[in-house]
């Protein structure tokens, strides 16, 4: 074959294709929702076509935080915590450092297991606060590398005993941490520490 008619053969070959395959695909129709509200969202009568979102299965009354968020201060100016979730207890622990409520620690972050260690010991819970103040920072860059607690890709919780869970990472990549995990117990409706893992 002559080789100006091979390329024209080919050329024509690939024109062929190309609105074939165009023919193709105006008959097929994609149909991607990028957003949920529209300019006339909020408007009474106003229809959209766009479907309904479903609804998110409901959490049980004791998995649900108040509408007043994780930390509620009463009317006499008590403050009540909430750790619905192991990233809830983080920014619970975290929170109480910073702010030196050594008693509010003791009563609602620490675990009462571990609580119940330092009493056979004869020793004071409060020194847990004061040991992990010293260590602020190390906890810090412990939540640094999971910084949606249980919800961090890659991270999966695991169950160490009743009501016992382990959230860590790889020590193997982070050597130069002083903690790899967290251990937390849910008891009395709220994730507590139990402590952390070296």
């Amino acid at each position: 074959m002559n080789p100006i008619c091979k390329r024209t053969s080919i050329i024509c070959m690939s024109a062929l294709f190309g609105v074939a395959l165009s023919v193709y695909m105006s008959g097929c129709t994609y149909e991607r929702v990028v957003s949920r509200s529209s300019i006339l969202s909020g408007i009474e009568g106003a229809e959209s076509k766009i479907p309904e979102k479903k609804a998110a299965r409901p959490l049980p009354d004791f998995l649900r935080t108040p509408d007043e968020g994780i930390r509620v201060v009463d009317e006499d100016g008590s403050v009540t915590l909430y750790s619905k979730s192991i990233r809830q207890l983080m920014a619970q622990i975290t929170s109480t450092l910073q702010n030196g409520e050594r008693e509010l620690f003791v009563e609602q972050v620490l675990s009462q297991r571990t609580k119940d260690e330092f009493y056979e010991r004869g020793l004071d819970p409060g020194m847990a606060f004061d040991e992990l103040l010293k260590h602020y920072r190390d906890i810090g860059r412990l939540f640094y590398f999971m910084p949606m607690g249980e919800y961090t890709p890659g991270l999966y919780l695991e169950t160490v005993g009743k009501n016992t869970f382990r959230l860590k990472i790889s020590r193997i990549r982070n050597e130069s941490l002083y903690w790899i995990g967290i251990d937390t117990v849910f008891e009395e409706n709220n994730y507590r520490l139990r402590w952390f893992v070296p």
